[in-house]
């Protein structure tokens, strides 16, 4: 049976409950749970944002994968942020800059600890 916290965050969001007070795997199997729900309700960024919370890099990155194979660029970027994967998140930028989303190519390359790219991009691209 299914925890009684997953239908809470679904219905009322993340913030409506402090899963402090559970044990990391307990915490991590519920925000799976629901990470699982969203995507399969097609809300594919608040899964990414429970998948993050979750620390679930491997899933996220899996998930990152697929969305590149999809052409889907921003989804895959939002997938690698929390992952700290220089190379995907490079490859991700470059992709953002292609379908003109500089600001999330700015946020990858930052994330891949390439300031010199993020500045450049935000500066000349980004109005930033």
């Amino acid at each position: 049976m299914e925890h009684p916290i997953v239908e809470k965050i679904l219905k009322e969001g993340i913030n409506s409950v402090n899963l402090s007070m559970l044990d990391e795997s307990a915490r991590k199997k519920i925000l799976s749970d629901v990470a699982e729900k969203l995507y399969k309700q097609n809300k594919f960024v608040e899964a990414i944002e429970i998948m993050a919370k979750a620390n679930d890099i491997e899933k996220l990155t899996k998930l990152g994968d697929l969305f590149l194979r999809e052409n889907k660029a921003e989804l895959a970027t939002l997938c690698f942020i929390p992952t700290k994967d220089k190379q995907r998140l490079n490859s991700a930028a470059v992709m953002c800059i292609q379908a003109k989303n500089y600001r999330l190519a700015a946020k990858a390359y930052e994330a891949a600890d390439n300031s010199q790219m993020a500045s450049f991009i935000m500066q000349n691209f980004a109005g930033g």
